[in-house]
């Protein structure tokens, strides 16, 4: 089965759930590519929402597009679906789910989705390139976020085993980053570790092993949260959000009123963790 094992944003869960129903509505017995292009507009996340108001795209449009073709029915049911799917949607999942593991990430959300419908050409001819160009802009790719400080207050976290990097530390953080994420992040944690008290935090596992860090202010400017990364087989363990929280109230004592978490992957982790708004593009 083609999300077998595959974990969804809640935003993905909702979409998904969106797409089935209106399937149902519309008394169509098979799942197809423009039923979760429909589920992922009908109740969107603020960048999606962005990309369908900036775009024009017509739901209704869409909606009229679709012609229930028996012999195009997948045997197979696939959970969290209970109707049937076309091979087109396995093929459009199949492909997102490539999309969420080339991102490096471990959530399947909105914009694997969208980028797959557009690259698997299910949406040619019903999508203008404009349309599909904006529906990558803003939903696809990464976002800065706004975060106030004002009133923020650091959580309880559940992981503890975090401290304040030191240039000591510069051989095995380059080595993390080259082995977890390709080695994208090293100039910028160089600069960090530059400093004569690096803006980098590092969690550890329990053999003192380098798991996972975060930044700031080496990348764009002051102000600026990120990058932060996270061992793939450490994930779900709570060290993210622990490290981003750190971080943030790090800033805050430094007087940090407001802060950009810069081209945010994962968005809907940092709106669920700490309220981070995204910023419209203009």
């Amino acid at each position: 089965m083609v999300l077998t094992n595959v974990k969804l944003t809640r935003q993905m869960e909702k979409a998904f759930m969106l797409a089935e129903q209106e399937c149902l509505k519309e008394n169509i017995h098979c799942l197809y590519p423009m039923h979760l292009l429909i589920g992922c507009l009908d109740e969107p996340s603020f960048p999606v929402k962005e990309a369908y108001e900036k775009s024009g795209i017509d739901i209704d449009l869409i909606r009229e597009s679709i012609i229930d073709e028996a012999r195009d029915f997948s045997l197979a049911i696939c959970e969290p679906f209970k109707i049937p799917l076309s091979q087109g949607t396995i093929q459009v999942i199949d492909q997102a789910i490539k999309n969420m593991v080339n991102y490096n990430q471990i959530f399947l959300n909105e914009g694997h989705v969208l980028k797959a419908i557009i690259t698997t050409g299910h949406a040619d001819g019903l999508l203008s390139e404009e349309q599909k160009q904006a529906l990558i802009t803003f939903s696809v790719v990464s976002r800065d976020m706004l975060l106030n400080l004002t009133d923020y207050v650091s959580p309880e976290t559940s992981y503890k085993n975090i401290r304040k990097a030191t240039k000591t530390d510069e051989e095995a953080l380059r080595r993390f980053i080259d082995e977890e994420f390709s080695g994208r992040w090293n100039e910028s944690i160089k600069k960090g570790l530059s400093a004569d008290e690096p803006p980098i935090f590092v969690a550890l596992d329990s053999t003192g092993n380098i798991v996972g860090f975060a930044a700031f202010n080496v990348t764009k400017g002051n102000g600026y949260f990120g990058p932060m990364g996270v061992s793939i087989r450490k994930r779900n363990e709570g060290i993210g959000e622990s490290l981003l929280h750190q971080t943030l109230d790090k800033m805050k004592l430094l007087g940090y009123k407001e802060i950009i978490i810069g081209e945010a992957g994962p968005i809907e982790f940092y709106e669920r963790a700490c309220a981070a708004k995204v910023i419209p593009v203009d």
